[in-house]
């Protein structure tokens, strides 16, 4: 039996941490300076999105909400997440691009394991679709190896430049 408590502050935590993640994804879109990350990255913001309604669903499922507190808290920390310093005061600096990409593939992966524990709950209750969230561990999973495609080449092209 599912302890629907607890797993509702867990899926409010992944659902405010989605908040943070949409808002990273399209203020990286918007500022690479590198065209194919920015066109990759615009690209994934409409299955991110999908999948926080995803995580809508899975909340209600059990009963819950989103928490508005929790959610204004990750929102806030994403946005004061953008004053930190890499080298750069007045312009943005080239390796802002390679930080975003990193924080982006880490925020996926931890969308991807909360995927993981709902599809092993989901192994012996039907509260959740077992065929969903196998298609969105596989849409994670696609994302990570994207992001780290788009990560390493930002890291190339930052470290390996001549003065």
């Amino acid at each position: 039996m599912i302890d629907e408590g607890r797993l509702g502050h867990y899926l409010q935590d992944h659902y405010a941490g989605s908040a943070a993640g949409i808002e990273l994804f399209r203020r990286a879109a918007d500022q690479q300076t590198d065209p194919v990350a920015r066109i990759t990255l615009t690209e994934m913001i409409a299955t991110v999105e999908d999948e926080r309604t995803a995580l809508e669903r899975f909340l209600a499922a059990i009963g819950a909400k989103p928490d508005p507190v929790k959610n204004a808290g990750a929102w806030l920390a994403e946005k004061i997440g953008r004053f930190k310093s890499n080298g750069e005061l007045i312009r943005r600096s080239p390796l802002s691009d390679v930080v975003e990409l990193e924080t982006l593939r880490l925020a996926v992966e931890g969308k991807a394991a909360g995927w993981r524990v709902l599809r092993q709950l989901a192994e012996d209750d039907s509260t959740f679709d077992a065929a969903e969230l196998d298609k969105l561990l596989s849409a994670a999973d696609d994302q990570i190896e994207r992001l780290e495609s788009l990560r390493m080449s930002a890291a190339n092209r930052v470290f390996r430049q001549t003065p």
